[in-house]
C-alpha cells in the first residue's frame, strides 16, 4: 500500500471520528476511532522497513485498546478506558526515561523548571480531589496516579524541550499537550459544563496526538540510524 493511502486514510477516520462524535452518533464515533490507531501503525511501519520494537508495540496497543474498550464493555467501559491509557503512559515514560535521566538529570537550569512542574502536578491533583467522586465509575486513586503520571509525562517534555529544542522534542512537547487537552476538556465537558465545543476539542485532540506520536518515534529512528551509520 503506497505510503500516502495510509495517511489518508489516517486523516479520513480521524475526521470521521470527529463528525460523528459532533453528531453525536456514538456507535460510529467508536467504530470510526477503532480504526484511528491501525492506520497510524501502518504509517509508521511504512517508514519503518515494517520493523517495530515491542515497547512501542505495546504503546499502540495500549491506545488502540483504550479507544476500543467501548465496544468491548459498552455499559461498564470507563475504568478500563482509563486503566488502557494509563498503561500507555507508563510504557511512554519507560521508552523516554533511560535517555532523559542521562540527559537531563546533571543540568541545574532544570531545578525551576521541575519545581514548576511539580507545583502544577500538586494542582492538578487538587483539581481531581475536588471532582464529584459520584459521577464517576473509575476509582478517584487511579484517577490521581493517572493524573500524576501524565504530569511526569509533562515535566519530561519540557525539560527535553528545553534542553534542546528539535524536532524529537517538538513532538513529545505537542504529543503530552494534546494528551493534557484531550483528558482536561473530557473532565471539564463530563463534571462541570457540558459544552459542544469543549467535546469538540477533546475528541479532536485526542485522534491527532497519534500523529505526533508517530513523528515522536520516527524521530528517534532517524537519530538511532544516524547514530548507526557514523
Amino acid at each position: 500500500m503506497p505510503k500516502i493511502i495510509a495517511k489518508a486514510a489516517y486523516v479520513f477516520f480521524c475526521l470521521s471520528t470527529i463528525y460523528f462524535n459532533t453528531v453525536d452518533n456514538m456507535e460510529g464515533m467508536t467504530w470510526s476511532k477503532a480504526f484511528v490507531v491501525p492506520t497510524i501503525l501502518l504509517v509508521y511501519l511504512q517508514h519503518s522497513n515494517w520493523k517495530i520494537s515491542f515497547l512501542k508495540a505495546a504503546i499502540f496497543a495500549s491506545c488502540f485498546l483504550g479507544d476500543t474498550y467501548r465496544l468491548i464493555s459498552p455499559d461498564n467501559y470507563e475504568t478500563g478506558q482509563v486503566l488502557c491509557f494509563l498503561i500507555g503512559y507508563l510504557f511512554l515514560l519507560y521508552y523516554l526515561f533511560p535517555e532523559f535521566i542521562k540527559k537531563n538529570l546533571q543540568q541545574k537550569q532544570n531545578v525551576f523548571i521541575t519545581a514548576l512542574t511539580v507545583t502544577c502536578l500538586t494542582s492538578l491533583s487538587y483539581f481531581i480531589l475536588n471532582l464529584n467522586f459520584d459521577a464517576l465509575e473509575t476509582n478517584p486513586y487511579i484517577l490521581i496516579f493517572y493524573s500524576l503520571i501524565l504530569a511526569i509525562l509533562i515535566c519530561t517534555a519540557i525539560l527535553e524541550y528545553n534542553r534542546k529544542p528539535d524536532e524529537v522534542s517538538v513532538n513529545l512537547l505537542m504529543l503530552t499537550m494534546f494528551f493534557v487537552f484531550s483528558d482536561a476538556f473530557y473532565i471539564i465537558n463530563k463534571f462541570y459544563l457540558s459544552f459542544s465545543l469543549f467535546n469538540f476539542i477533546q475528541i479532536t485532540t485526542q485522534v491527532f496526538s497519534y500523529y505526533f506520536l508517530l513523528n515522536l518515534f520516527l524521530g528517534h529512528k532517524r537519530l538511532e540510524d544516524s547514530l548507526d551509520n557514523y
